[in-house]
């Protein structure tokens, strides 16, 4: 049998379904598993000696693969088990999925979307926004933390800023039937900002930024996908996120300079990943302005929306050829449009939000 493409991610996901999807259509085989630890079954052995280390995954080798897409894993379950033995069980699973992902390089020895340590790494937004500054890129002047004056300090100096969280956070109230989730805010001088308030949760305040449009660039190893975003009108969103399928949403396609481009591929450098979706705003000034890199990203929307960018191509012909550096002669000509007609996109899209329990999958 052919090197295959190790996906870790749940299996529920769009992204890793719509690229198990991409390998099959190029005869690729792959095992997606949700964390080393699937279900009772599960055995994975280290062999550590004079040599060289080993590992397999039940009777998988990790020594023969082509990529690993290093999605969005979750930590291991303990599965069926005395509730007393619960957390001993899952502590361990972590810490030994964690000595796996660490010593990755030396496991694998393969390309890595991205690799465990490196994705961590740039999942810091202090380290992307010093990563960003040190590439020569513009940043919005920022204050993390919860120090309240400071905060007031950055508002007198630039009369808006946008307050934003470390992660998302959503709350379902049972009673009304609803879901609530922290988005980013506008605050100014007129903001109530108790110092209690502040204090009680650190987060990231920044200054806003007047800007004309998003651009939204996604690093694909050698190549980059960039879209403009804006309203029919020709104004901003203030957060893109919710709209980019609205009526009024106008996306357009970027051209990245090869100065940007170059600030850019500074930034993953220095992150060292191989895969991110780039978050930049345009002033009114045109000046361009870094915001973040999610290296696990989502990118079929860009697809979605902008037809003519292969991005679900150019990520199979990467993992299939095992290569940053691939052509995409790697793979067939997989459209994102032809996976959202398959009965596999419609189970996953008829069911958003549920978690079904994770089975790892393979494809020969």
């Amino acid at each position: 049998m052919s090197a295959p493409v190790l996906l870790l991610s749940l299996d529920y996901d769009p992204h890793a379904s719509a690229m198990a999807w991409a390998l099959r259509q190029n005869g690729v085989p792959y095992r997606l598993n949700p964390s080393l630890r699937v279900d009772a079954t599960t055995r994975v052995s280290i062999r550590v000696d004079g040599d060289k280390d080993g590992m397999s995954i039940d009777d998988f080798d990790t020594g023969h693969v082509r990529s690993v897409w290093h999605r969005r894993p979750r930590l291991p379950e303990a599965g069926r088990c005395l509730e007393a033995d619960r957390s001993f069980i899952e502590g361990q699973w972590k810490y030994f999925q964690k000595n796996v992902f660490d010593a990755a390089d030396g496991l694998f020895g393969t390309l890595w979307v991205n690799r465990p340590h490196a994705a961590d790494h740039a999942e810091n937004k202090l380290i992307q926004l010093q990563a960003a500054r040190a590439a020569g890129l513009l940043i919005p002047d920022t204050v993390i933390g919860n120090h309240a004056p400071d905060v007031a300090q950055l508002i007198n100096r630039w009369g808006r800023i946008v307050f934003k969280t470390f992660y998302p956070q959503a709350w379902e109230d049972e009673r009304k039937g609803s879901t609530y989730q922290m988005s980013v805010v506008m605050l100014d001088a007129s903001s109530e900002l108790p110092e209690r308030a502040v204090a009680i949760s650190p987060g990231i305040y920044q200054q806003y930024i007047d800007k004309s449009y998003d651009v939204r660039v996604t690093v694909v190893g050698h190549e980059l996908f960039a879209i403009k975003m804006s309203k029919s009108s020709g104004s901003a969103y203030f957060d893109w996120r919710p709209h980019s399928h609205d009526d009024d949403a106008r996306i357009e396609k970027f051209e990245v300079s090869a100065t940007l481009e170059s600030k850019l591929r500074e930034v993953m450098s220095r992150l060292g990943i191989v895969f991110g979706c780039i978050d930049l705003v345009v002033d009114r000034n045109d000046d361009i302005y870094f915001l973040e890199v999610n290296q696990a990203g989502q990118f079929l929307f860009v697809e979605e929306l902008m037809p003519d960018m292969p991005i679900l191509r150019a990520m199979t012909a990467m993992l299939s050829s095992g290569s940053t550096d691939y052509s995409y002669g790697d793979s067939v000509d997989v459209r994102l449009e032809q996976y959202l007609a398959t009965d596999e996109f419609r189970e996953i899209a008829s069911k958003p939000g549920q978690v079904p329990q994770q089975v790892a999958k393979e494809a020969p």
